[in-house]
């Protein structure tokens, strides 16, 4: 594996859903998002957001709140 190869892999196994989101299944259709929520109901699950809204997940300023939600919750835990 080149130094590339093992970089993007370990980025893809550190990543939290919503990297693997951005990555992969934005660019899905919308039948294709829909039928891989259903498979993976916990997916997305640390991020408040509901499958119903699908379309809101392809607005990156949508994304990055859910991102800075996600954080202060967490820093509220600690």
């Amino acid at each position: 594996m080149t130094l590339e190869q093992h970089k993007k892999f370990d980025e893809f196994i550190t990543g939290d859903d919503m990297d693997f989101y951005e990555e992969y299944i934005i660019y899905l259709s919308r039948q294709e998002q829909e039928r891989f929520f259903a498979e993976n109901p916990d997916f997305l699950s640390e991020f408040q957001v509901s499958y119903d809204n699908i379309d809101l997940l392809k607005d990156k300023m949508y994304r990055n709140i859910l991102r800075k939600v996600k954080k202060y919750a967490a820093e509220g835990e600690n």
